[in-house]
């Protein structure tokens, strides 16, 4: 018998806030496979990861086979659409450079370790992270618009490379030029500062405490200039001071708030006893609790400005720990490096989903993204006299989805 019942609830919520990214798909791929990529995209959005061998099903269960009928969702037909993402990638890099060049110009690039547990895959190596895993590792690269918060570039490295040896190779995919890139200390070599800085690009970037140019910028730890800071209701005063040290801008700023927190932390531990932390240590260390020392090549941008851009990249943190733990990117079982970079994409495209949804519900006061994914869940179509009816839609169901711009009807829905 023919399935009678289908998801329907937080598919549809989903599909018709999220027309942005499907255009932007048929911009760049033929009208079948951008409609494969949105397919595995919101399914990917909705469930988080997801097995290749399951993706089939969970589209027949959906009204994404009423919205999008007769797509080929198996376990081959994903399988060679995956490779076709990673070994042909000139329809990818074309939506990655439309992505770029009509984004903010300011981007944040930073990794993430993910777990693969195929002993086929050439990207899957003993990384950094092999104690805390316990499996072979791939490491994922992106670069995110911290003000648009759109991930913009996605590819995946060996789990044995480090990042500062991977960005050569990532900034090489699109044209990038006249761009402020905000990165992390792991990015770090006099080659990658080069690279950062061509074509008319900006960069800031921290210094690990290693380095010779932070060194002699907390020789002095006497902070004269000072502004406020303020995010959100929340505000501190940012001390700091602005110098050239080896033809390079070092600017040094210390949080007094967070400051004012470590040293009570450090002092706590003291009274408890705690061996490791002593009163020389503290007089050692307290002029450096709640610091950073950044190097930029913006010459007309004032401290306040460069701190507040650094400030942004936290966005990328939080993009993380979304893929980390509402994803569920955290263990793969791909045996394939062209499959491999194909799911980049996938996780690039459901990510830029996730960003159009959390616009959409940012107005619908008291309820978070997952609240209301959670609440039109419920909802379910039915065939009934041969025609699809969604039943049993309570109160706030039907103002959720009012203000979400969705109907309640299937034939509606696929007239939207």
């Amino acid at each position: 018998a023919e399935i009678s019942t289908l998801d329907y609830g937080d598919y549809a919520i989903t599909v018709v806030n999220s027309k942005n990214v499907f255009s932007t798909l048929n911009k760049f791929f033929n009208p079948q496979d951008a409609a494969m990529i949105y397919v595995i995209s919101v399914i990917y959005f909705i469930h988080g990861f997801t097995y290749i061998k399951n993706i089939r099903d969970i589209y027949e269960m959906s009204i994404l086979s009423i919205i999008f009928p007769g797509l080929k969702l198996g376990n081959e037909s994903v399988s060679n659409l995956y490779k076709a993402l990673g070994c042909r990638q000139t329809n990818v890099l074309q939506m990655e450079n439309y992505l770029v060049e009509n984004g903010s110009k300011q981007i944040a690039i930073d990794g993430h370790v993910i777990g693969c547990v195929s002993d086929n895959n050439d990207l899957a190596e003993k990384g950094y992270k092999f104690s805390k895993l316990g499996e072979e590792q791939i490491n994922l690269l992106m670069a995110y618009d911290i003000n648009t918060k759109l991930p913009l570039i996605s590819r995946i490295y060996e789990g044995a490379s480090n990042d500062k040896v991977s960005i050569k190779d990532f900034l090489n995919q699109v044209e990038l030029k006249n761009m402020l890139f905000i990165v992390d200390r792991g990015f770090y070599s006099e080659e990658n500062i080069d690279l950062l800085s061509h074509n008319g690009n900006a960069y800031i970037i921290p210094l690990a405490k290693n380095l010779k140019t932070c060194k002699s910028a907390v020789s002095n730890m006497e902070l004269k200039e000072r502004f406020v800071y303020q995010k959100g209701k929340k505000a501190t005063v940012i001390e700091y001071k602005d110098e050239c040290i080896g033809n390079h801008r070092v600017l040094t700023f210390r949080d007094v708030n967070e400051a004012a927190v470590e040293q009570a932390n450090y002092l706590r531990h003291m009274e408890l006893g705690e061996t490791s932390y002593t009163q020389e240590g503290f007089e050692k260390n307290k002029d450096f609790m709640g610091a950073i020392v950044l190097q930029t090549n913006l010459n007309d941008n004032t401290p306040q400005e460069i701190f507040e851009f650094y400030k942004s990249r936290w966005g990328i943190e939080t993009f993380y720990n979304y893929l980390k733990n509402q994803a569920g990117y955290n263990s793969l079982h791909l045996d394939d490096y062209n499959k491999t970079q194909g799911l980049a994409f996938i996780m690039l495209v459901s990510a830029l989903i996730f960003n159009e949804m959390k616009e959409a519900v940012k107005d619908i006061k008291g309820k978070s993204l997952q609240d209301c994914l959670l609440e039109a869940r419920m909802l379910k179509a039915h065939k009934r006299m041969n025609k699809w009816t969604v039943t049993n839609c309570l109160k706030k169901q039907k103002e959720l989805f009012e203000k979400l711009g969705v109907p309640l009807t299937v034939e509606n829905l696929l007239y939207t």
